[in-house]
């Protein structure tokens, strides 16, 4: 019996000794963590590159405190005020953005209008000081597609790009205007 209750103290001294250990790593990383959150600086919003690009690594949402934009899908039929020679064309031709159209000058709540053959558009709304200022995803019903955009800006100028997507992410029949901000 003895040994019974010998051996029951060394595993429960055994079964302790693992818990403290556990305890101190846990508190240890846990210390780690908060050093390293307070080490780093918070992240600083990039300018991205005012040149026109089919690269996506540019359209990549900036980390930072501004409040993205965003878009409202619409299914209004009320005319497009612009005229067919004013309209972007992909180079597919399966996008076409009717409004708004190149060197307009935009303000928060502005249509996002165009056809398309496809079953939605993305759309990249970019300021040329702080980056992407809006962004999102419009479906596209009976070949057409629309939205009302919001978004907070802190330069005159930027860029829309809107385009679709293959299944594995990579942007495709890409329309790029250049716009400016009231």
């Amino acid at each position: 019996m003895m040994k019974l209750l010998k051996h029951h103290k060394l595993l429960s001294t055994a079964i302790l000794i693992v818990i403290a250990l556990g305890a101190v790593y846990y508190f240890h990383i846990q210390l780690n963590n908060q050093i390293t959150k307070q080490s780093i600086p918070k992240p600083t919003i990039t300018k991205l590159p005012q040149s026109p690009s089919s690269n996506n690594q540019n359209k990549q949402p900036t980390t930072s405190t501004l409040s993205q934009g965003t878009s409202t899908p619409t299914t209004t039929s009320t005319p497009v005020a612009t005229t067919q020679s004013q309209w972007v064309q992909s180079q597919s031709g399966s996008i076409t953005l009717q409004k708004p159209i190149a060197n307009s000058y935009l303000s928060t709540g502005f249509m996002l209008r165009g056809l398309a053959d496809v079953s939605q558009v993305d759309y990249t709304l970019l300021d040329n000081q702080v980056g992407v200022i809006s962004q999102g995803i419009i479906p596209v019903k009976n070949g057409s597609f629309s939205a009302i955009i919001n978004f907070g800006t802190h330069n005159s100028s930027g860029r829309l790009d809107v385009y679709s997507t293959d299944p594995n992410g990579k942007e495709i029949n890409e329309v790029q205007i250049p716009i400016n901000f009231n």
